[in-house]
């Protein structure tokens, strides 16, 4: 609105003394600067919020106890965050434990869940079900009846395509640059006391 207050100031400066003709041709001419200002800032703030979209996706790597009930104490937890501090310099690496079981998702990762004990896919819906019921009690019971093979298993225990689990304490590293290696992973266990789960989250 600014910029068409503008024009119009210069169409009335410009058309004084002017015929008829002259004044229509000022005022084309200045509609498609108008039109051409309009179109600029419309595409600058298209690509402002795609600059935006990219900057706030990230990934975040998440290692987590196969025990979902498992919390190391406070000096394990000190001498880990050192070990990963040295392998992701300048990352950002936090240590979350809560009081009781958390799913631990793997954002836009997530395809599919699958039968641990025949490889069959599960129906999103049975499993969705199945997580809602478990939701309710805090995650403290994670038992689970295949619907493909009718076994018993655990919610935990369930293939998930990417990796997920369930877990009060979780390690996280933001936008890490390399996987984790074996052998790091082997003493980070040593360090934690515990066999651990690698998951990759993307948001």
């Amino acid at each position: 609105m600014r910029i068409k207050s503008e024009l119009n100031k210069k169409v009335r400066i410009l058309a004084v003394g002017g015929n008829a003709m002259t004044r229509n041709f000022i005022y084309t001419f200045l509609a498609l600067i108008l039109l051409f200002s309009c179109s600029t800032h419309s595409s600058s703030t298209e690509e402002n919020k795609r600059e935006q979209k990219i900057k706030m996706s990230s990934t975040v790597l998440k290692i987590i106890p196969t025990n979902p009930s498992y919390v190391p104490g406070k000096k394990q937890q000190e001498n880990a965050n050192f070990f990963l501090t040295k392998l992701y310099k300048d990352k950002q690496i936090d240590f979350i434990t809560t009081d009781t079981i958390k799913f631990i998702d793997q954002g836009e990762n997530f395809n599919s869940v699958s039968c641990n004990l025949c490889g069959r896919n599960i129906e999103i819906e049975k499993w969705q079900n199945a997580m809602d019921e478990a939701y309710q009690k805090h995650f403290t019971n994670l038992e689970f009846v295949t619907p493909c093979c009718h076994r018993k298993t655990s919610l935990n225990d369930l293939t998930y395509h990417s990796a997920a689990g369930f877990s009060k304490f979780t390690m996280t590293i933001t936008d890490p640059q390399d996987e984790i290696k074996e052998k790091d992973l082997i003493e980070l266990r040593q360090i934690v006391g515990t066999p651990l789960k690698i998951i990759w989250a993307h948001y």
